[in-house]
């Protein structure tokens, strides 16, 4: 990476030292999938569209999931009708025992079924559970306030993730950006990650701050290994800025 400049001149009160040519990148962006099959049934944004967290992205179709969670919890009212009247029987049983009314082998079948009983109730429990949980997951929401970068599906599409989950969407993050560049060896000994910086972009100065200094080459020139510099810094809400854009990186003598 070539350096722009290397003086000593005074900007907002700090010594410039270094400012080094940088891109622009997402501080965070994500392929959103789903763990569950079936067929879309809405696409609610677009690309370029900025989101909310939690904003319902895409829906599968959700009568199969009606339709099961109808089932889950007709299964579950059943089971706990029928654990109630066990847990009834178990005491009548216990009591008629006690009154030498009924052999160790009657009470031991009374509590035999009421244990079965109680199983089949946890497990319909759990398994209501589980169709809830499969209906959240049919409806794929924001992680985190973004911007929609791509989208791999359309209403009508089958999503299959029995071997591997499908990617469905890619959103970026949009409170915070990096952009990225690379120093030698003895720049990157001198820096750390939290030392304020400024970002020159689009014309503007924006305050920033280094999140990571590599420590592997990824590059080499005619003065040695090259090393990964990263900063991150909040971009304006009234512009987009997009993934490799160039910048500058302004570290400022300490």
């Amino acid at each position: 990476m070539r350096v722009l400049m290397i003086i000593c001149l005074l900007y907002s009160g700090q010594s410039v030292a270094l400012d080094l040519e940088a891109v622009t990148s997402w501080y965070q962006q994500v392929e959103l999938s789903t763990t569950v099959d079936g067929m879309v049934s809405r696409v609610n944004v677009g690309v370029g569209e900025k989101v909310s967290r939690g904003t319902i992205l895409i829906e599968l179709d959700q009568r199969a999931y009606t339709s099961r969670l109808a089932a889950a919890e007709s299964r579950l009212e059943a089971a706990t009708q029928q654990n109630a009247e066990a847990k009834r029987e178990l005491d009548r049983s216990l009591e008629l025992y006690d009154r030498t009314l009924l052999s160790d082998h009657e009470r031991k079948q009374a509590e035999i079924e009421a244990a079965e009983s109680d199983a089949a109730y946890r497990e319909a429990d759990a398994q209501l559970a589980k169709v809830r949980l499969h209906i959240d997951y049919s409806r794929i929401t924001a992680p985190f306030d973004g911007i929609v970068e791509e989208i791999y599906v359309q209403p009508g599409q089958a999503v299959i993730n029995r071997q591997q989950a499908q990617p469905l969407l890619n959103l970026c993050h949009t409170g915070q950006m990096k952009v990225t560049t690379d120093v030698t060896a003895q720049q990157a000994d001198k820096l750390k990650s939290g030392i304020g910086v400024q970002i020159g972009l689009r014309g503007e100065w924006l305050n920033g701050e280094i999140s990571r200094v590599g420590l592997k080459p990824v590059a080499e020139d005619a003065n040695g290994a090259r090393y990964l510099l990263e900063a991150m810094f909040q971009p304006p809400e009234s512009v987009v800025v997009r993934a490799g854009e160039k910048a500058v990186l302004r570290i400022a003598d300490e």
